[in-house]
């Protein structure tokens, strides 16, 4: 046994102290109702935290949930608050406590990881990979291209956190969706959330909530975020586009994440004369990309036996590196996914210990092969910029067999 200063975090013990760190790093305030947030964020999910003399000075948070991988749902550990105090800067605790939840993860059953980063890098070191880009629209919403009638709704609060809950993880989802299984961490977000606002409607079996909105108001005019939303039909988004245009007398424009499943310019209208006129204002008409979260492999047999790529015929062998590798020791159990495979494509998939003989051979990062299986890149571009590497022919073949629709979260973490 290493003598690390780790240990499981404590609520009793180790509240005020992980307080202190928000506080610190400008997650919070030091505001009655955002420290009873974070302290019921706490009792949910999974903390170890670092320490100097005894006290919490790093912690790192995660939560259980699941992913949809085709159409098939997979376990996922979401990695949901990594923290560092001023005093334990560049120690190396947040690395290290982040590559023991991701064993921990593995040790629960989750065969994959996915968090939302600070910037880009830092994760990297631990096998993540980064996602797609997300793009995030600002609009006119009295510019919806939408004829449908709506309904008025009910005012939700982060009461109605458990409905909410509910309601996200009955959406529908496509490619890439995520759920945290806790309700509680949804009760969080929405108590976090300044100035907030919430339109729903209660369609779904014995009244409960079928589809909502979620976000934070700014002023009289906006801009309005929308940090949540759900639906379970197209009837049910097009209610939800037609209130939120009805909100156009007063509201100047929204702010919300692209559906994954359309384009939202396909509804707006003259969207590129609006984006002249409103140039350079508050409430200016625009796109913007970012790619914010990513996500890693923690169980690459299960997670090739989940994948189905009919037409795909192919066997390589794969020489994997994973980082965590590095960093864990014997105590932590699991150490990371670094070996030889032997990979079969196909309409069944599968990741084998071990190199065959005669076939061609593919090496990569653990984060590199994870972009290239979740679909956020083609194995042609990852060569260009990630850690891949192997024969054109390989190369092309991998473009071809991994032809998977972008990945969509639907949910911020």
């Amino acid at each position: 046994m290493t003598n690390r200063p780790f240990r499981p975090f404590d609520h009793a013990k180790d509240m005020k102290a992980v307080q202190r760190i928000w506080q610190e790093v400008g997650w919070i305030e030091d505001d009655e109702d955002e420290l009873e947030a974070t302290s019921e964020f706490f009792k949910t999910g999974h903390t170890e935290v670092a320490t100097i003399d005894d006290r919490a000075e790093c912690s790192v948070h995660w939560t259980p949930g699941s992913v949809q991988y085709q159409d098939k749902t997979l376990t996922m550990g979401a990695v949901t608050a990594v923290t560092t105090s001023h005093l334990a800067r560049k120690l190396g605790f947040a690395r290290e406590l982040t590559a023991r939840s991701l064993a921990a993860q593995r040790r629960e059953g989750m065969v994959v990881s996915a968090l939302g980063m600070f910037d880009q890098g830092f994760y990297n070191k631990v096998g993540y990979g980064t996602g797609p880009y997300v793009n995030e629209i600002q609009f006119d919403p009295t510019t919806l291209n939408v004829e449908s009638g709506f309904r008025p709704p009910r005012r939700l609060s982060a009461d109605d956190y458990e409905q909410v809950h509910t309601a996200l993880t009955n959406r529908r989802k496509f490619h890439g969706a995520a759920i945290l299984n806790p309700p509680e961490m949804v009760k969080a977000e929405m108590q976090w959330t300044e100035n907030p606002f919430g339109l729903g409607y209660f369609d779904g079996p014995d009244g409960t909530l079928s589809h909502f909105i979620w976000g934070e108001m700014k002023g009289e005019h906006g801009p309005y975020n929308i940090n949540a939303r759900a639906y379970q039909t197209t009837e049910q988004l097009m209610e939800l586009l037609a209130l939120m245009k009805s909100l156009g007398d007063q509201v100047n424009s929204f702010v919300l994440p692209e559906f994954g499943e359309f384009q939202f310019q396909d509804l707006l209208k003259l969207p590129f004369r609006t984006s002249r006129s409103t140039g350079g204002g508050k409430h200016a008409h625009q796109f913007k990309a970012y790619a914010y979260w990513q996500m890693r492999i923690l169980d690459l047999e299960a997670c090739m036996a989940a994948t189905s790529l009919p037409g795909a015929d192919c066997r390589f062998n794969l020489e994997l590196k994973d980082p965590v590798t590095d960093i864990l020791t014997p105590e932590d159990g699991w150490q990371g996914e670094t070996g030889e495979y032997t990979i079969e494509l196909g309409e069944t998939c599968s990741a084998s210990p071990g190199a065959t003989t005669g076939l061609m051979n593919l090496t990569a990062s653990i984060n590199a092969f994870s972009r290239l299986w979740f679909g956020i890149r083609p194995a042609s571009h990852l060569a260009i910029t990630d850690d891949l590497a192997g024969p054109d022919d390989l190369i092309s073949l991998l473009d071809q067999s991994f032809s998977l629709p972008s990945p969509d979260f639907g949910w911020d973490f």
